[in-house]
């Protein structure tokens, strides 16, 4: 493509916008370390590159491409970003360009008095895609970024000066933001997504001086999703659990992904709960009974313009770092959205080719520190159009927002596919925690509760719900960046062993510590006892390890012993519990059914 931006530009096409948004996306996606380090709000868990980059590099790959029209391009690019967007960040950025899309509808190109539109579109959507915008981030920087380039379209007709110095402004408002965010200010950081969205302005400030387009390597990146397939042309929908001693998920995988389209896939070591539409229901029972004994199956027939009245009720939505028993996956309507773990080079997709105990296996082996990531927008969309064609609505359950990005980008895809039909509740827990909240889903289930009943359950269930976990060591959590150095090695000399809960905020906090690993379970029951004294009616105990399950066994029978109460649920640990815990840790979760006054709150 031979169009350039020159030192003076009058009007802009769409093969100009190209050229400036990839100019931008790779500027970003070139420093992908550096905003990984800034990364340290609303979540520490330092991915903001990384997730931009996975959520820009399919733009990168595909374009540019010659179209002059500016609002075909746009919307083609925002369309792209949009499918690909990953975390906070990612969502923040692909609705950017869905702001810009929208505004330029009805243009095949724009003069410099038309950007002020553009961009205060662009922002306003950025604020939008956010359930609580908070000052001192990217949105800041933004929005003053869009309110200089509207002082000065009135006043110049070329796109040059406009650009340059609403940069100059929006640099400002980065080096702001830790007087507007204290814990920006507390790790002396700016913010990492305004610190994105500069470069994304610098990459198109180096495009106006000089013409050229960055360049950026090629590393491995996430692969994305084909696009949703249009499910007229496959008529038929098969629901299948397979259970076997050591089950092939890998090749079970490739074979049913040849035969049919839209895979949902729940795996364990000896079970797998997979989705599938396809031509053929008999040739998909078949192939999955070579893998194992099917345990049950459901054949539906539904098409896309199905009626409400032909279609199942509610159905179960979670991510996978929900931990629950396979039978009861197995009998209920619960789909999973897996997390991604990546170690070294090799990534993998939880509950596809990679389950708890070959998560532990690598933890222990690996060189890098594996990284857990949070299912894209795309995942979402994909799902939730998928499972619409059978239930009438949906209810996605999912671990804490103050932990994840998960639950943001459940609610950008739920508006994106049908508010109206689905709900999207913080959990504001992990592990077996989050387990307890969904099986009051599956009581309501039972109890044939309507939707909005329903959602009320599960979420009465979020706020009576606590896990207190144990740690053997902060080793992990140092590695993982939610504890420094310094605090790790006292905590080592000093022989202290955290114990963790989870805030009424769904923030992970400290509530107590023992010296040493056989006081850490004694001052783990003795939080229980006293949350216990709380509790008039009835709860419910789980417990979670960390790939050791004689701890488990051991805590388990404790329970029983000190509250004559069986487990209802006994589990090896979801990735993101383990990554950050390590091995031999462990969680007991506790769901009460009432208080003994209702000035009691549970994360006190």
């Amino acid at each position: 493509m031979k169009t350039y931006l020159s030192p003076k530009i009058g009007y802009l096409d769409g093969d100009r916008y190209q050229l400036a948004i990839l100019s931008g996306c790779k500027q970003i996606i070139k420093h992908e370390k550096e905003l990984n380090k800034l990364n340290v709000f609303p979540i520490p868990d330092h991915d903001t590159g990384s997730n931009l980059k996975k959520t820009l590099m399919p733009l990168v790959k595909k374009f540019p491409r010659p179209e002059p029209n500016i609002n075909l391009i746009s919307q083609e690019m925002a369309d792209l970003t949009v499918q690909s967007a990953f975390g906070y960040s990612g969502i923040i950025f692909s609705q950017i360009l869905l702001g810009f899309a929208a505004a330029l509808r009805t243009h095949l190109r724009i003069r410099p008095g038309d950007l002020k539109i553009v961009v205060s579109n662009g922002v306003h959507k950025a604020y939008q895609s956010v359930e609580k915008p908070v000052e001192g981030t990217i949105l800041s920087v933004l929005r003053v970024w869009s309110d200089e380039v509207t002082r000065i379209c009135s006043q110049a007709n070329d796109f040059v000066p406009i650009l340059e110095i609403s940069y100059q402004m929006a640099m400002g408002a980065l080096t702001n933001t830790p007087n507007q965010l204290e814990v920006l200010r507390k790790n002396n950081v700016v913010d990492a997504g305004g610190k994105a969205f500069i470069y994304f302005l610098e990459g198109i400030h180096n495009l106006i001086k000089t013409g050229k387009r960055a360049r950026i390597s090629s590393d491995r990146i996430y692969a994305q999703e084909a696009p949703l397939k249009d499910r007229s042309l496959a008529p038929f929908c098969v629901e299948c659990c397979i259970k076997a001693h050591k089950l092939n998920r890998k090749d079970l995988i490739k074979k049913l992904c040849v035969i049919g389209q839209d895979l949902i896939f729940y795996g364990a070591q000896h079970f797998a709960k997979f989705h599938l539409n396809t031509h053929n229901p008999e040739k998909v029972i078949a192939c999955a009974s070579l893998f194992g004994k099917i345990s049950s199956k459901k054949i539906f027939s539904f098409s896309s313009d199905s009626s409400d009245r032909e279609k199942l009720p509610f159905c179960l939505v979670a991510d996978s770092t929900c931990d629950l028993m396979d039978d009861l996956i197995e009998k209920n309507p619960i789909y999973f959205i897996p997390i991604k773990v990546q170690s070294g080079n090799n990534i993998y997709t939880d509950r596809w080719d990679l389950i708890p105990e070959e998560f532990y296996r690598i933890l222990n082996i690996s060189h890098s520190f594996p990284k857990t990531s949070q299912p894209g927008l795309n995942d979402f969309i994909r799902r939730y159009h998928h499972l619409l064609i059978h239930y009438r609505s949906i209810i996605s359950v999912h671990v804490s927002k103050a932990l994840s990005g998960t639950f943001q980008t459940a609610v950008q895809a739920s508006q994106s596919v049908s508010p109206e039909r689905i709900s999207v509740i913080d959990g504001k827990n992990v592990s077996v925690g989050l387990g307890l909240i969904l099986m009051e889903g599956i009581k309501a289930i039972e109890q044939k509760k309507n939707h909005e009943e329903a959602v009320h359950m599960i979420k009465n269930a979020a706020m009576n719900t606590q896990i207190f976990i144990g740690l053997p060591t902060l080793k992990y959590l140092v590695k993982g960046g939610r504890v420094t150095k310094t605090k790790g090695f006292m905590a080592h000399l000093l022989n202290l062993n955290p114990i963790l809960s989870i805030s009424a905020e769904g923030k992970l906090i400290p509530v107590s510590k023992a010296r040493g690993v056989k006081n850490l379970e004694k001052q783990v029951f003795d939080l229980i006892h006293q949350k216990k004294q709380k509790t008039v009616g009835g709860l419910s105990i789980a417990v979670a390890h960390t790939n050791a399950p004689d701890i488990g066994e051991r805590i388990s029978q404790r329970i029983k012993k000190d509250f004559q109460l069986e487990p209802v649920l006994v589990m090896n640990a979801s990735p993101v519990l383990g990554a950050h815990a390590g091995p031999r840790a462990y969680g007991v979760a506790l769901h009460y059914h009432s208080f003994a006054t209702s000035d009691d709150t549970l994360n006190d």
